[in-house]
């Protein structure tokens, strides 16, 4: 967390501020290419990452504020990991010069490998090389090999050579980072219920802790990974395999349109039935709540309401979604950027409305209007996507029963967004 979110964030802000300290005898801040965030290009950024707040889904958990106006207002490390590492690869295209945005691609593809829960050899290899290659080109690009600049090369840039080395020995850093660490100590405060003795008490908790963990890893069997289901026999259908329908839910089949019975009858290969009962919500494996365009859509475009209906899926139908598709990602800029911006845009329109099996859904993903100054014939909006579970370490796993803490239950939607 100390680093992704406050050493490696200040560094970054630093450069591109022009605030890093600068010999004025043999240097000058008006020759550094990389100070782009400054002045009216700043405020611009601020609005253009307050802009996203509505587009991130509300499992995200805080959307970062305007860092113009809020970053010196107790500016969340969750704030910085998602506006520095999901929204800047793609705020700063053609802001930041074109060597200097493919660098910090880099260091952002293999930051979001390193913060994976399960990390594989060829992606440890692969962000081996990468932090690597970011390291040399950092220094090529920023230190330049001056005296005066060696300041730039903070001890937390080299320490980015040892990390892909350590998940080797250590296992995956997010199991030891802070973000455990403070849940934990967090979680043992809780459970403190004498407050006469304190340090006794949590000492005594936390064996309690490490003798239950001793248990479940001898006996398995007594680790019940099960996740509780919603309360109330009627708010949901739990259609297996950890994929659950939440309320609220059409009290009786409707007939859908045209485009919708065109496009159930094509994917199930027979006449489409003539009624069916829609579902707001539905609860993935992982926790996240994917919302439907059911009443969401009925909200106001100026409201506060995080959108939570884009989804990620994998194709393999019992459950189905009725799905509007975006267009394939951009492949020239997903490979320029390392696969850290992902580009496309919408093919929204009813006649392309198809149908998918609900539990080839992944994971809820933010899809947020992108101004591409290169890709803007026909008149098409463009989208960049936001996937928190790239970033396992700041993803928020929703409440058991289903709900989101800034999402009324009544803002349920219909129609996924794939």
């Amino acid at each position: 967390m100390h680093y992704a979110g406050a050493n490696m964030a200040s560094l970054f802000v630093d450069l591109w501020h022009g605030k890093m300290d600068c010999d004025d005898r043999t240097d000058s801040r008006n020759n550094w290419v990389w100070k782009v965030l400054v002045a009216e290009k700043w405020e611009e950024h601020g609005r253009a990452v307050a802009a996203c707040k509505r587009h991130l889904p509300g499992c995200f958990d805080v959307a970062p504020r305007n860092p113009a106006e809020k970053m010196n207002s107790f500016y969340k490390a969750r704030e910085y990991i998602t506006w520095l590492y999901h929204l800047c690869p793609a705020l700063l295209y053609t802001i930041l010069p074109h060597d200097y945005w493919r660098n910090f691609c880099k260091f952002v593809a293999a930051l979001r490998i390193m913060s994976q829960y399960n990390i594989t050899p060829v992606e440890v290899r692969q962000a081996c090389q990468l932090f690597a290659d970011w390291e040399e080109e950092f220094e090529l690009l920023y230190y330049q090999c001056r005296v005066d600049r060696i300041h730039f090369v903070r001890p937390c840039v080299h320490l980015t050579n040892h990390l892909a080395l350590e998940a080797t020995r250590v296992g995956a850093h997010i199991c030891s980072s802070q973000w455990t660490m403070e849940r934990t100590i967090g979680n043992l405060g809780q459970e403190i219920r004498q407050p006469s003795d304190p340090f006794s008490n949590l000492a005594q908790q936390g064996i309690r802790r490490c003798q239950t963990n001793a248990l479940k890893a001898l006996f398995p069997q007594f680790d019940s990974d099960k996740k509780q289901l919603p309360r109330g026999r009627d708010d949901f259908t739990d259609v297996g395999d950890g994929y659950i329908l939440l309320h609220k839910s059409d009290r009786r089949p409707i007939e859908g349109s045209y485009h919708e019975r065109e496009a159930m009858a094509q994917f199930l290969q027979r006449p489409a039935p003539t009624r069916f009962r829609r579902w707001a919500r539905l609860r993935l494996p992982n926790d996240q709540i994917a919302r439907s365009a059911w009443t969401e859509m009925q909200k106001s475009a100026d409201s506060d309401q995080r959108i939570s209906r884009h989804v990620k899926e994998k194709w393999e139908f019992i459950n189905a979604a009725c799905v509007y598709l975006f267009a394939p990602f951009d492949p020239d800029l997903d490979r320029l950027s390392h696969g850290t911006v992902k580009t496309c845009h919408s093919l929204g329109d009813e006649a392309t409305l198809t149908f998918i099996n609900i539990k080839t859904i992944i994971s809820v993903v933010g899809m947020v209007p992108y101004a591409l100054p290169d890709r803007e014939e026909h008149g098409q909006q463009y989208y960049f996507m936001v996937d928190m579970s790239k970033l396992d370490g700041a993803f928020n796993h929703t409440q058991a029963d289903g709900s989101d803490d800034d999402i009324d239950d009544n803002n349920d939607m219909y129609s996924n967004n794939e």
